[in-house]
């Protein structure tokens, strides 16, 4: 039972800040809040709604003050728990905070607060021909305070990128009540990116800043018919692997089909088992036919039994009403929903959709398969009725039998749906101690306290591991001798102290700020041969690795990195941040901390929001947080797209760093042994030798 009186005791306070109406402790209402589209329950103490986004720092600042738990909620559209007050507390209620503040079509952005819905954000920029990319199928009541923090994807990141690739800047409340303002172009480490899929145990957002895009002149919905999903998934790995970049490309199987048409006439084939929504865009309608005339070739050579094309406007609302309703559909079926969302490589999508299917068909049980095929993302919607406890159990197992396969298979746990409580013990499965002692660090840093929706993404002792934890990269075969040889020199200097500066081709680090006593640390031997997986579109280069050397090796596959014409290593160019965008094709990191302890961040797959976006923080960290020895970056395949010509901006190393910054540093490097100019924190004493 929770102590009602320290919220009552704080009732003057908090109603001087957003009005008396707008603190309610009332028990219906408190139930209101006590859960949300995923199947945990947890009741709050308070719920605090906001008419203007400068009432939340007081009101943070005051809940810190006091010890008091809180986590921001808008449309509580999530699916994994996110929004579950664990630890009682105060429910922060930004849904009235609605407001498009701008639109800037010159800049291609829009100024919004968070409560701003997906939907009537696509609907305001319509009349100035833009539209904001990332569509989650629960567009219509998400938010895009919501969206940044599940990082959302939907049918059309598949070319444009989910959300975190559609942020120009937040402004955002600490918690501790501090209002900042952080953009990933911002000189150092990407505060801002780290933001996006946290969940609210960061920070909340009170303003974003989204990149808006012009509505494409010419568009082409259609839909292909397949007698299985084998055939299906080889149209869609063809499809990408020959350079066709769809707008969308969705899949979904027959139980699915059926829970959408809801009784209608199937257009379909008889015996039809998956039908592919495939939607090619552009400006130019020449380049745009060629396309889908190629993309056409390819499903019926996959054995398509059906092709057809959306004639009008229509037609193509009613394809996607079919894909975007199947949720809700399916929940027509049973009382309960539960939708997984693994995600892994798209070339090993064929055998998770055949591991799940065997996996449903082990506990008996019934699931639509609904998945965003272009990029390897399968979400079984399984029904059930959560009254029948046997029922539930087989559910849960399920669930977690199906993540653990896509791990198997070189994917992750979540692609767009967070982690929350739900998938909390999942995380076990897929990191090593390592991974999640470094995330625990950074939870650390931005949240002392503990306050921002704590017991959220990180295993707490109650999700105990229920098998040896994964492989850790130092026993995987991928990191080289020279690699290993570097990681022991990082590990002896660490125990006595020495301080390193990290260097790699010498393209910037400036010899006149490193200071005296730092012992050079080499990365030049880093130069094995890249790993280019040619189906799955994706490449691990060695961080000494010149960007012109890995080009070539690149062009000699067919494949390109779309990146301008940079100068310097891999490794360096991922620190210094010269190139801001770069972050959006970067997938994976392997890093070596100060004291040589080795992560793995990220991986082969585009999608991934299991855990913080670490990747992108060390975009910027310049060798101060941790030693890049590789990185995973997405490929296209085909002609490589224009590039205006890049110079380097000037001054790109003025980098002053925020206090969050130095927290950070504080966490990760505590004696300051990487690239100690940059901080100057003074030395930790030497660990000792073992």
């Amino acid at each position: 039972m929770f102590k009602t009186e320290r919220i009552s005791k704080l009732r003057p306070e908090l109603e001087a800040i957003v009005g008396e109406d707008n603190v309610r402790t009332q028990e219906a209402e408190i139930l209101m809040y006590s859960y949300d589209a995923g199947m945990a329950r947890a009741r709050p103490e308070v719920v605090i709604s906001f008419t203007a986004p400068e009432q939340v720092a007081p009101v943070v600042r005051v809940l810190h003050r006091e010890g008091i738990p809180f986590l921001p909620r808008l449309a509580g559209t999530n699916l994994s728990g996110g929004t579950i007050p664990l630890k009682g507390g105060a429910i922060l209620n930004l849904s009235r905070l609605k407001k498009i503040r701008q639109v800037d079509t010159a800049a291609r952005l829009a100024l919004v607060e968070p409560g701003v819905v997906n939907l009537e954000l696509q609907r305001a920029l319509e009349p100035y021909g833009y539209f904001y990319a990332p569509d989650p199928a629960s567009q219509k009541v998400c938010t895009i305070g919501g969206n940044i923090g599940e990082n959302a994807g939907g049918p059309l990141c598949l070319k444009y990128g989910v959300t975190s690739d559609n942020v120009e800047k937040l402004e955002l409340v600490t918690p501790e009540g501090e209002v900042k303002t952080w953009s990933y172009r911002d000189p150092g480490p990407d505060l801002m990116s780290l933001m996006v899929g946290s969940e609210g145990t960061l920070g909340i957002v009170t303003h974003a800043w989204l990149k808006i895009l012009p509505l494409p002149r010419h568009i082409k919905t259609v839909s292909a018919a397949f007698k299985s999903l084998d055939e299906a998934m080889r149209a869609v790995t063809r499809v990408i692997s020959d350079g066709i970049v769809p707008r969308a490309l969705e899949a979904m199987d027959s139980v699915s089909l059926d829970a959408a048409l809801n009784g209608k006439a199937n257009p379909f084939p008889a015996g039809t088992e998956a039908v592919l929504i495939i939607e090619l865009d552009g400006p130019d309608a020449g380049k745009v036919n060629r396309e889908l005339e190629a993309v056409q070739k390819i499903c019926e050579t996959a054995g398509c039994a059906s092709f057809t094309v959306a004639a009008d406007e229509a037609e193509r609302e009613l394809l996607w009403a079919a894909r975007k309703g199947a949720y809700p559909a399916m929940a027509r079926l049973a009382p309960d929903v539960l939708v997984e969302d693994g995600v892994v490589p798209r070339p090993r999508l064929p055998e998770a959709l055949r591991q799940t299917r065997e996996i449903l068909s082990k506990y008996k049980l019934t699931a639509g398969l609904l998945f965003h095929a272009g990029d390897g993302n399968l979400h079984p919607n399984i029904v059930f009725d959560r009254r029948d406890i046997q029922e539930v159990k087989r559910v849960k197992k399920a669930g977690y039998e199906i993540l653990k396969s896509c791990i198997a298979l070189g994917g992750t746990i979540s692609g767009e749906h967070g982690i929350g409580v739900e998938k909390r013990v999942a995380m076990n499965w897929l990191y090593g101690r390592a991974e999640l002692d470094f995330f625990r660090k950074l939870k650390d840093a931005f949240d002392p306290a503990g306050l921002a929706n704590p017991d959220k993404i990180l295993p707490v002792a109650s999700d105990a591991r229920a098998e040896a934890p994964p492989e850790g990269l130092a026993e995987r075969a991928s990191l080289s001798p020279e690699a290993r040889t570097l990681v022991d020199e990082l590990r002896l200097r660490a125990r006595s102290g020495a301080r390193s500066a990290v260097t790699g081709l010498g393209t910037r680090l400036k010899a006149a700020k490193i200071m005296d006593g730092a012992k050079p640390l080499d990365l030049r031997s880093l130069r094995g041969r890249a790993a280019i997986d040619r189906e799955n579109l994706t490449a691990r280069v060695e961080a000494g690795v010149p960007l012109e050397e890995f080009r070539s090796q690149l062009k000699a596959e067919g494949l390109n990195l779309e990146l301008p014409d940079l100068k310097g290593s891999v490794g360096g160019l991922i620190a210094s941040k010269v190139f801001p965008d770069l972050r959006d094709v970067l997938l994976g990191l392997e890093i070596v901390t100060a004291d040589g302890e080795i992560l793995e961040l990220g991986g082969r797959t585009v999608k991934n929001v299991a855990g913080y976006d670490a990747v992108k923080l060390f975009c910027g960290s310049m060798g101060a947080y941790g030693v890049i020895l590789a990185a995973t970056f997405a490929l296209s395949a085909g002609a490589r797209r224009a590039h205006a010509a890049f110079e380097e901006p000037a001054g790109w190393d003025a980098f002053q760093p925020d206090a969050f910054h130095t927290r950070l540093k504080l966490a990760l490097d505590p004696g300051n042994l990487l690239n100690p100019w940059i901080y100057r924190l003074p030395a930790a004493p030497a660990a000792e030798t073992r």
